[in-house]
């Protein structure tokens, strides 16, 4: 007789982890986690599950189907998956043995957003994240208990494990593209920084890399996390923040400065980064 109906072996693992109103007010907690050692015939299939979802491939290897994305985890790969859409995993060998965390949280939906930018969910290999199964495991044994001390443990490990991915999907990219487009971007920055007080667009920031303007923002956005454009935004707003503190020139002179096309475009766009205006910013630090 079986110790759980779905097709895996007595020795598997499966916690029940129902958070707590307390648990759900943090960032990231977990719902139920497990150690499955899955038969040849096991297969999850939902429409629907209020979640999110980690698995990672001890041995053997699974197949995954996210939305319209189909692809393999084989041992030592990683994925997070948005439960909250249609989605399939099973086994593809003969024995499929993975760890699985269920979790949401605050903080969940945008750091999936960071794993997968373009919505591209796939298996990132997590070789170079020697420690990633220790930790794992350690979440699925400390969400047994059920206290403050634990939810925030799991919370914090949990970041951890998203950080890990992340960084596994993005090495997985850089290793799967020509290694001069991780240069172009880089040449890019390097332009902003030295002609960000300058009128700049898209097409300044590729003249010299020769690459289509699709090509690269997509590159770009993978490396930086944002587009061109919100980069030497961003870079300008950093810039003014300097000069506010530091000088005594207008807030009109550090639009100049700092390559807005005018006093209210630069006030419209600090507004919107940070939340004040020029003026209240200098007199907060002043």
């Amino acid at each position: 007789m079986r110790k759980y109906e779905e097709k895996i072996s007595d020795n598997s693992i499966w916690v029940s982890a129902t958070p707590t109103a307390v648990a759900k007010t943090l960032p990231l907690y977990v719902s139920e986690a497990g150690h499955f050692m899955a038969d040849s015939d096991y297969i999850t299939k939902r429409e629907t599950h209020d979640s999110f979802l980690l698995l990672y491939t001890l041995k053997g290897e699974g197949s995954v189907l996210t939305g319209d994305t189909a692809f393999n985890l084989p041992r030592g790969y990683a994925v997070i998956i948005d439960c909250h859409s249609p989605h399939e995993y099973k086994s593809v060998t003969d024995r499929w043995e993975f760890l699985w965390i269920h979790f949401g949280g605050s903080a969940a939906k945008a750091m999936l957003e960071i794993a997968y930018p373009s919505g591209s969910v796939r298996a990132a290999d997590m070789a170079n994240a020697p420690d990633f199964e220790e930790l794992v495991n350690g979440i699925i044994e400390e969400a047994r208990q059920n206290d403050i001390e634990s939810y925030l443990h799991l919370s914090s490990h949990m970041h951890s494990v998203f950080n890990a991915v992340c960084l596994g999907a993005l090495e997985s990219d850089n290793a799967s593209i020509k290694h001069n487009s991780a240069e172009d971007v880089q040449t890019v920055v390097k332009f902003i920084e030295r002609n960000y007080f300058n009128p700049i667009t898209v097409e300044d920031m590729i003249e010299c890399i020769h690459v289509s303007k699709y090509h690269f923002i997509r590159r770009f956005r993978r490396v930086m996390g944002v587009t061109p454009y919100s980069y030497l935004t961003n870079y300008r707003i950093n810039k003014s923040k300097t000069l506010l503190r530091t000088t005594s020139k207008s807030v009109s002179e550090i639009a100049e400065i700092c390559g807005f096309m005018d006093t209210s475009n630069f006030i419209s766009h600090f507004k919107k980064h940070t939340g004040v205006k020029p003026t209240q910013y200098r007199r907060d630090f002043t």
